[in-house]
Protein backbone atom coordinates (compact mmCIF):
# COMPACT_ATOMS: atom_id res chain seq x y z
CA UNK A 1 0.00 0.00 0.00
CA UNK A 2 2.98 2.38 1.14
CA UNK A 3 4.45 1.53 -2.20
CA UNK A 4 1.28 2.86 -4.28
CA UNK A 5 0.98 5.42 -2.52
CA UNK A 6 4.52 6.79 -3.34
CA UNK A 7 4.37 6.00 -7.22
CA UNK A 8 1.18 8.13 -6.71
CA UNK A 9 2.44 11.05 -5.28
CA UNK A 10 6.00 10.90 -7.43
CA UNK A 11 3.08 11.16 -10.61
CA UNK A 12 2.24 14.09 -9.77
CA UNK A 13 -1.31 13.68 -11.15
CA UNK A 14 -3.27 16.23 -8.89
CA UNK A 15 -0.30 18.74 -9.78
CA UNK A 16 -1.27 18.01 -13.55
CA UNK A 17 -5.18 17.90 -12.71
CA UNK A 18 -4.51 21.65 -11.69
CA UNK A 19 -2.30 22.40 -14.27
CA UNK A 20 -4.80 21.82 -16.89
CA UNK A 21 -7.87 23.22 -14.99
CA UNK A 22 -6.22 26.60 -14.64
CA UNK A 23 -5.03 26.54 -18.56
CA UNK A 24 -8.70 25.88 -19.68
CA UNK A 25 -9.72 28.66 -17.45
CA UNK A 26 -7.33 30.90 -19.41
CA UNK A 27 -8.20 29.79 -23.04
CA UNK A 28 -11.72 29.28 -21.80
CA UNK A 29 -12.69 32.39 -23.95
CA UNK A 30 -10.61 31.85 -26.59
CA UNK A 31 -11.51 27.92 -27.16
CA UNK A 32 -14.15 26.85 -29.40
CA UNK A 33 -17.12 25.05 -28.00
CA UNK A 34 -15.37 21.87 -29.34
CA UNK A 35 -12.23 22.73 -27.71
CA UNK A 36 -14.19 23.42 -24.25
CA UNK A 37 -16.06 20.08 -24.37
CA UNK A 38 -12.70 18.18 -25.02
CA UNK A 39 -11.10 19.87 -22.08
CA UNK A 40 -13.66 18.85 -19.41
CA UNK A 41 -14.27 15.53 -20.82
CA UNK A 42 -9.68 15.16 -20.84
CA UNK A 43 -10.33 16.44 -17.42
CA UNK A 44 -13.36 13.55 -16.51
CA UNK A 45 -11.49 11.07 -17.51
CA UNK A 46 -8.36 12.17 -15.81
CA UNK A 47 -10.13 12.35 -12.43
CA UNK A 48 -11.74 8.86 -13.18
CA UNK A 49 -8.16 7.67 -13.58
CA UNK A 50 -7.43 9.12 -10.52
CA UNK A 51 -10.61 8.13 -8.62
CA UNK A 52 -9.36 4.66 -9.56
CA UNK A 53 -6.40 4.67 -7.94
CA UNK A 54 -7.96 6.15 -4.76
CA UNK A 55 -10.49 3.46 -4.82
CA UNK A 56 -7.48 0.97 -5.13
CA UNK A 57 -5.87 2.47 -2.32
CA UNK A 58 -9.46 2.62 -0.25
CA UNK A 59 -9.06 -1.29 -1.09
CA UNK A 60 -5.83 -1.80 0.40
CA UNK A 61 -6.07 0.33 3.87
CA UNK A 62 -8.99 -1.80 4.62
CA UNK A 63 -7.39 -5.27 3.72
CA UNK A 64 -4.58 -4.07 5.74
CA UNK A 65 -6.63 -3.13 8.80
CA UNK A 66 -9.31 -6.42 8.78
CA UNK A 67 -12.25 -7.42 8.28
CA UNK A 68 -14.15 -4.34 10.60
CA UNK A 69 -11.29 -1.44 10.28
CA UNK A 70 -12.79 1.62 8.66
CA UNK A 71 -16.25 0.92 9.09
CA UNK A 72 -17.92 3.79 10.23
CA UNK A 73 -15.27 5.98 7.64
CA UNK A 74 -17.07 4.25 4.90
CA UNK A 75 -20.48 4.15 6.35
CA UNK A 76 -20.79 7.78 7.02
CA UNK A 77 -18.62 9.51 4.55
CA UNK A 78 -18.28 7.52 1.31
CA UNK A 79 -21.66 5.47 1.02
CA UNK A 80 -23.55 8.76 1.58
CA UNK A 81 -21.16 10.39 -1.23
CA UNK A 82 -21.83 7.49 -3.66
CA UNK A 83 -25.52 7.38 -2.68
CA UNK A 84 -25.53 11.11 -4.22
CA UNK A 85 -24.21 10.76 -7.24
CA UNK A 86 -20.62 11.71 -5.86
CA UNK A 87 -21.44 15.06 -5.79
CA UNK A 88 -21.67 16.22 -1.98
CA UNK A 89 -21.87 14.20 1.42
CA UNK A 90 -25.81 15.56 1.54
CA UNK A 91 -28.32 15.66 -0.93
CA UNK A 92 -29.11 19.48 0.50
CA UNK A 93 -25.75 20.67 -0.93
CA UNK A 94 -25.79 22.11 -4.72
CA UNK A 95 -22.19 21.06 -7.07
CA UNK A 96 -21.79 24.72 -6.30
CA UNK A 97 -21.98 24.65 -2.91
CA UNK A 98 -19.75 21.00 -2.96
CA UNK A 99 -17.63 23.59 -4.88
CA UNK A 100 -16.51 26.32 -2.42
CA UNK A 101 -16.42 24.50 0.36
CA UNK A 102 -13.58 22.81 -1.25
CA UNK A 103 -12.43 25.77 -1.91
CA UNK A 104 -12.73 26.67 1.74
CA UNK A 105 -10.64 23.60 3.03
CA UNK A 106 -7.97 24.14 0.38
CA UNK A 107 -7.60 28.14 1.74
CA UNK A 108 -8.07 26.95 5.43
CA UNK A 109 -4.79 24.62 4.52
CA UNK A 110 -3.07 26.81 2.79
CA UNK A 111 -3.45 29.18 5.36
CA UNK A 112 -2.29 26.59 7.76
CA UNK A 113 0.66 25.79 6.11
CA UNK A 114 1.40 29.43 6.32
CA UNK A 115 0.64 29.95 9.83
CA UNK A 116 3.20 26.58 10.32
CA UNK A 117 5.99 28.17 8.00
CA UNK A 118 6.03 31.82 10.20
CA UNK A 119 5.54 29.60 13.69
CA UNK A 120 8.57 27.74 12.68
CA UNK A 121 10.91 30.55 11.75
CA UNK A 122 9.68 31.93 15.28
CA UNK A 123 11.36 29.46 16.61
CA UNK A 124 14.31 29.92 14.88
CA UNK A 125 14.66 33.05 15.68
CA UNK A 126 13.58 32.55 18.99
CA UNK A 127 16.01 29.90 19.45
CA UNK A 128 19.03 32.32 17.99
CA UNK A 129 18.34 34.78 20.56
CA UNK A 130 18.25 31.95 23.27
CA UNK A 131 21.39 31.05 21.97
CA UNK A 132 23.15 34.52 21.87
CA UNK A 133 21.49 34.88 25.69
CA UNK A 134 23.39 31.87 26.54
CA UNK A 135 26.67 32.91 24.84
CA UNK A 136 26.21 36.60 26.62
CA UNK A 137 25.44 34.72 30.06
CA UNK A 138 28.60 32.67 29.75
CA UNK A 139 30.64 35.93 28.58
CA UNK A 140 29.24 37.42 31.90
CA UNK A 141 30.22 34.77 33.72
CA UNK A 142 33.77 34.63 32.17
CA UNK A 143 33.80 38.00 33.52
CA UNK A 144 31.86 37.94 37.10
CA UNK A 145 35.12 34.98 37.44
CA UNK A 146 37.53 37.40 36.30
CA UNK A 147 36.25 40.59 38.52
CA UNK A 148 36.40 37.74 41.89
CA UNK A 149 39.64 37.08 40.91
CA UNK A 150 40.65 40.44 40.92
CA UNK A 151 38.30 40.85 44.25
CA UNK A 152 40.74 37.83 45.77
CA UNK A 153 44.09 39.62 44.65
CA UNK A 154 43.02 43.13 46.44
CA UNK A 155 41.90 41.13 49.82
CA UNK A 156 45.12 39.48 49.37
CA UNK A 157 47.21 42.42 49.11
CA UNK A 158 44.72 44.37 51.84
CA UNK A 159 45.71 41.90 54.13
CA UNK A 160 49.34 42.48 53.34
CA UNK A 161 48.40 46.25 53.60
CA UNK A 162 46.81 45.08 57.15
CA UNK A 163 49.81 43.31 58.54
CA UNK A 164 52.36 46.32 57.12
CA UNK A 165 49.85 48.77 59.12
CA UNK A 166 50.40 46.69 62.45
CA UNK A 167 54.21 46.11 62.21
CA UNK A 168 54.28 50.21 61.57
CA UNK A 169 52.01 50.23 64.59
CA UNK A 170 54.39 48.48 66.20
CA UNK A 171 57.86 50.29 65.45
CA UNK A 172 56.13 53.71 66.43
CA UNK A 173 55.13 51.70 69.65
CA UNK A 174 58.52 50.74 70.11
CA UNK A 175 60.27 54.17 68.87
CA UNK A 176 57.87 55.68 72.28
CA UNK A 177 58.84 53.17 74.12
CA UNK A 178 62.77 53.97 73.76
CA UNK A 179 62.18 57.77 73.77
CA UNK A 180 59.91 57.31 77.07
CA UNK A 181 62.71 54.63 78.61
CA UNK A 182 65.93 57.26 77.83
CA UNK A 183 64.01 60.35 79.16
CA UNK A 184 63.70 58.32 82.28
CA UNK A 185 67.15 57.27 82.47
CA UNK A 186 67.80 60.28 81.63
CA UNK A 187 66.32 61.69 85.11
CA UNK A 188 67.09 58.84 87.22
CA UNK A 189 70.95 58.13 86.74
CA UNK A 190 71.67 59.81 90.24
CA UNK A 191 69.64 57.41 92.01
CA UNK A 192 70.99 53.85 90.37
CA UNK A 193 72.45 52.09 93.17
CA UNK A 194 76.13 50.71 91.95
CA UNK A 195 75.41 47.80 93.39
CA UNK A 196 72.35 46.61 91.10
CA UNK A 197 72.38 48.74 88.18
CA UNK A 198 71.04 45.50 85.84
CA UNK A 199 68.04 44.52 88.70
CA UNK A 200 67.12 48.34 88.21
CA UNK A 201 67.31 49.39 84.80
CA UNK A 202 65.28 45.58 84.22
CA UNK A 203 62.42 46.66 86.39
CA UNK A 204 62.33 50.63 84.74
CA UNK A 205 62.65 48.97 81.38
CA UNK A 206 59.92 46.72 81.89
CA UNK A 207 57.76 49.27 83.67
CA UNK A 208 58.38 51.70 80.66
CA UNK A 209 57.49 48.71 78.15
CA UNK A 210 53.93 48.19 79.86
CA UNK A 211 52.36 51.10 80.04
CA UNK A 212 53.58 52.09 76.75
CA UNK A 213 52.29 48.97 74.93
CA UNK A 214 49.13 48.75 77.40
CA UNK A 215 48.00 52.06 75.98
CA UNK A 216 48.22 50.61 72.63
CA UNK A 217 46.51 47.53 72.75
CA UNK A 218 43.78 49.09 75.40
CA UNK A 219 43.11 51.84 72.10
CA UNK A 220 43.00 48.83 69.80
CA UNK A 221 40.43 47.15 71.71
CA UNK A 222 38.24 49.62 71.50
CA UNK A 223 38.65 49.80 67.80
CA UNK A 224 37.41 45.88 67.96
CA UNK A 225 34.41 47.01 69.51
CA UNK A 226 33.60 50.10 67.10
CA UNK A 227 34.78 48.96 63.93
CA UNK A 228 35.84 44.96 63.87
CA UNK A 229 32.98 43.88 65.34
CA UNK A 230 30.12 45.76 63.36
CA UNK A 231 32.19 44.76 60.19
CA UNK A 232 31.51 40.96 61.81
CA UNK A 233 28.04 41.72 62.45
CA UNK A 234 27.24 43.26 58.73
CA UNK A 235 28.93 39.83 57.40
CA UNK A 236 26.52 37.65 59.95
CA UNK A 237 23.65 39.66 58.62
CA UNK A 238 24.34 38.31 55.37
CA UNK A 239 23.36 34.70 56.47
CA UNK A 240 21.18 35.37 59.83
CA UNK A 241 18.94 37.85 60.68
CA UNK A 242 18.81 36.88 64.01
CA UNK A 243 20.30 39.92 65.84
CA UNK A 244 20.57 38.62 69.50
CA UNK A 245 22.73 35.46 67.90
CA UNK A 246 24.59 37.60 66.12
CA UNK A 247 25.72 39.14 69.09
CA UNK A 248 26.68 36.26 71.17
CA UNK A 249 28.29 34.71 68.25
CA UNK A 250 30.74 37.30 68.25
CA UNK A 251 31.23 37.36 71.88
CA UNK A 252 32.09 34.09 71.53
CA UNK A 253 34.60 34.36 69.02
CA UNK A 254 36.49 36.87 71.37
CA UNK A 255 36.10 34.41 74.25
CA UNK A 256 37.78 31.48 72.26
CA UNK A 257 40.45 34.26 70.67
CA UNK A 258 41.43 34.83 73.84
CA UNK A 259 41.90 31.39 75.41
CA UNK A 260 43.04 30.14 72.08
CA UNK A 261 46.05 33.10 72.32
CA UNK A 262 46.56 32.65 75.57
CA UNK A 263 47.10 28.44 75.13
CA UNK A 264 49.79 29.34 72.19
CA UNK A 265 51.49 31.96 74.49
CA UNK A 266 52.06 29.73 76.97
CA UNK A 267 53.71 27.12 74.90
CA UNK A 268 55.27 29.78 73.05
CA UNK A 269 57.03 31.01 76.23
CA UNK A 270 57.66 27.38 77.42
CA UNK A 271 59.92 26.66 74.79
CA UNK A 272 61.84 30.22 74.97
CA UNK A 273 62.23 29.23 78.23
CA UNK A 274 63.56 25.86 77.43
CA UNK A 275 66.08 27.54 74.83
CA UNK A 276 67.55 29.67 77.17
CA UNK A 277 67.55 27.59 80.09
CA UNK A 278 70.88 26.16 79.31
CA UNK A 279 72.60 29.11 77.51
CA UNK A 280 71.65 31.90 80.18
CA UNK A 281 74.20 34.01 82.14
CA UNK A 282 74.44 37.31 83.36
CA UNK A 283 72.52 39.10 86.84
CA UNK A 284 69.27 39.08 85.80
CA UNK A 285 67.01 36.26 86.75
CA UNK A 286 66.34 33.56 84.15
CA UNK A 287 62.77 34.81 84.28
CA UNK A 288 63.82 38.41 83.04
CA UNK A 289 65.61 37.48 80.09
CA UNK A 290 62.79 35.48 78.83
CA UNK A 291 60.64 38.37 79.04
CA UNK A 292 63.23 40.59 77.62
CA UNK A 293 63.53 38.20 74.98
CA UNK A 294 59.51 38.18 74.07
CA UNK A 295 59.07 42.03 74.90
CA UNK A 296 61.75 41.79 71.49
CA UNK A 297 60.59 39.41 69.57
CA UNK A 298 56.75 38.37 70.83
CA UNK A 299 55.03 39.82 67.47
CA UNK A 300 56.30 36.17 65.88
CA UNK A 301 53.30 33.78 66.36
CA UNK A 302 51.81 31.66 63.98
CA UNK A 303 48.30 33.42 63.57
CA UNK A 304 47.13 30.67 61.03
CA UNK A 305 47.27 28.07 63.29
CA UNK A 306 45.92 30.03 66.29
CA UNK A 307 42.89 31.18 63.88
CA UNK A 308 42.27 27.42 63.40
CA UNK A 309 41.78 26.32 66.87
CA UNK A 310 39.07 29.10 67.60
CA UNK A 311 37.10 28.06 64.35
CA UNK A 312 37.19 24.63 65.43
CA UNK A 313 36.55 25.45 69.26
CA UNK A 314 33.60 27.62 67.75
CA UNK A 315 32.35 24.42 66.00
CA UNK A 316 32.06 22.64 69.17
CA UNK A 317 30.56 25.35 71.10
CA UNK A 318 27.49 23.58 73.43
CA UNK A 319 25.66 26.82 73.43
CA UNK A 320 26.37 28.88 69.72
CA UNK A 321 24.99 27.05 67.11
CA UNK A 322 24.60 28.55 63.12
CA UNK A 323 22.23 27.25 60.10
CA UNK A 324 24.41 23.81 58.14
CA UNK A 325 24.77 25.67 55.75
CA UNK A 326 27.42 28.48 57.50
CA UNK A 327 30.52 28.08 58.64
CA UNK A 328 32.74 30.11 61.09
CA UNK A 329 34.76 30.83 58.95
CA UNK A 330 32.94 34.02 57.35
CA UNK A 331 34.27 35.34 60.60
CA UNK A 332 38.35 34.75 60.24
CA UNK A 333 38.88 38.27 59.03
CA UNK A 334 37.57 39.44 62.90
CA UNK A 335 39.12 36.72 64.72
CA UNK A 336 42.57 37.30 63.02
CA UNK A 337 42.49 40.80 64.21
CA UNK A 338 41.41 39.54 67.76
CA UNK A 339 43.79 36.64 67.92
CA UNK A 340 46.15 39.26 67.47
CA UNK A 341 45.65 41.56 69.76
CA UNK A 342 45.07 39.01 72.44
CA UNK A 343 48.14 37.52 71.69
CA UNK A 344 49.87 41.05 72.71
CA UNK A 345 48.05 41.41 76.00
CA UNK A 346 48.55 38.06 76.55
CA UNK A 347 52.43 38.75 76.29
CA UNK A 348 53.14 41.65 78.09
CA UNK A 349 55.00 41.91 81.11
CA UNK A 350 51.53 42.09 83.02
CA UNK A 351 49.52 40.54 80.61
CA UNK A 352 46.23 41.95 80.23
CA UNK A 353 42.81 39.69 79.94
CA UNK A 354 39.04 39.54 79.73
CA UNK A 355 36.84 39.09 82.36
CA UNK A 356 35.27 36.06 83.13
CA UNK A 357 31.49 36.46 82.39
CA UNK A 358 28.33 33.90 81.85
CA UNK A 359 24.58 34.30 81.73
CA UNK A 360 22.36 34.58 84.41
CA UNK A 361 24.76 35.64 86.54
CA UNK A 362 24.49 39.18 88.72
CA UNK A 363 25.16 42.23 86.73
CA UNK A 364 28.32 43.97 87.91
CA UNK A 365 28.35 47.93 87.51
CA UNK A 366 31.99 48.31 87.88
CA UNK A 367 32.73 45.86 84.84
CA UNK A 368 29.94 46.29 82.64
CA UNK A 369 27.22 48.76 81.03
CA UNK A 370 23.79 48.39 79.80
CA UNK A 371 22.55 48.35 76.58
CA UNK A 372 19.55 50.67 75.56
CA UNK A 373 17.24 48.05 75.12
CA UNK A 374 18.14 46.52 78.71
CA UNK A 375 15.99 46.64 81.50
CA UNK A 376 17.72 48.54 84.09
CA UNK A 377 15.92 47.13 87.13
CA UNK A 378 16.80 43.75 86.26
CA UNK A 379 19.56 42.42 88.27
CA UNK A 380 20.82 39.13 85.94
CA UNK A 381 22.65 39.72 82.79
CA UNK A 382 20.43 38.04 79.96
CA UNK A 383 23.65 37.72 77.48
CA UNK A 384 27.04 39.49 76.84
CA UNK A 385 27.65 41.54 73.56
CA UNK A 386 31.43 42.51 74.47
CA UNK A 387 33.66 41.58 77.09
CA UNK A 388 35.39 43.84 79.82
CA UNK A 389 39.41 44.19 79.96
CA UNK A 390 41.26 43.86 83.29
CA UNK A 391 44.66 43.78 84.37
CA UNK A 392 46.58 41.08 86.39
CA UNK A 393 44.98 42.80 89.52
CA UNK A 394 41.29 42.41 88.31
CA UNK A 395 41.39 46.34 87.76
CA UNK A 396 38.95 46.97 84.61
CA UNK A 397 41.13 48.69 81.91
CA UNK A 398 37.92 49.12 79.55
CA UNK A 399 34.13 48.28 80.49
CA UNK A 400 32.35 45.99 78.56
CA UNK A 401 28.56 45.71 77.72
CA UNK A 402 25.53 42.95 78.70
CA UNK A 403 21.70 43.09 78.10
CA UNK A 404 19.90 42.65 81.10
CA UNK A 405 16.37 41.48 81.22
CA UNK A 406 13.56 40.04 84.02
CA UNK A 407 13.15 36.19 83.87
CA UNK A 408 16.67 35.91 81.82
CA UNK A 409 18.17 32.73 81.69
CA UNK A 410 19.79 30.70 84.77
CA UNK A 411 23.45 30.77 84.92
CA UNK A 412 24.62 27.80 83.57
CA UNK A 413 26.38 25.13 85.52
CA UNK A 414 29.15 24.92 82.37
CA UNK A 415 31.82 27.99 83.23
CA UNK A 416 33.85 29.48 80.72
CA UNK A 417 37.38 27.93 80.62
CA UNK A 418 39.31 30.71 81.24
CA UNK A 419 38.87 34.59 81.82
CA UNK A 420 38.07 35.32 78.53
CA UNK A 421 35.04 33.46 77.77
CA UNK A 422 32.17 35.51 77.85
CA UNK A 423 29.52 37.37 76.30
CA UNK A 424 29.60 41.57 76.57
CA UNK A 425 29.11 44.75 74.70
CA UNK A 426 31.49 47.41 75.31
CA UNK A 427 31.64 50.95 77.10
CA UNK A 428 34.54 52.49 76.35
CA UNK A 429 35.98 54.51 79.06
CA UNK A 430 39.94 55.70 79.37
CA UNK A 431 42.00 53.31 80.58
CA UNK A 432 42.85 52.90 83.86
CA UNK A 433 46.65 53.13 84.08
CA UNK A 434 48.65 52.02 87.30
CA UNK A 435 50.68 54.30 88.99
CA UNK A 436 54.23 53.10 89.48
Amino acid sequence: MAETLRRLSEAGAFRLMQDKVEKWNDNYKLNTTDRNISSCVELIELISRLQGQMFSLLNLCAMEGGEYAGCDALKKRLLPWLSNGFVASSGRLSADTSLSIIAESTEKERQLEILQDDYEKQLDVMESDLNKSKSLADDLSSEIGALQDEVNFYKNQSGVISDHEIERRRLQDEISLLREEKAIMNGTNDFIVATSPSSKLSSLSTDVFQRVRQASLVSRFGDLFARDRMDGMDVLYNHCDDHELNQKIVFTCVQEAFHAAKSAFNRYRTKVFSALQDTHTGPESLSDAVQKYINKNGQLLDVHSIVEDVLAAMNRHPVISFPAEVNFRILTLFIRETVKVAWSMTALPSPINIAPAREGELFSEKRYRRTRDSEYTAPLVAYYIWPALVNAKGDVLLKGEAVTRRGGALASPRRSRSPSRAVTLLAVVHPVRDVA
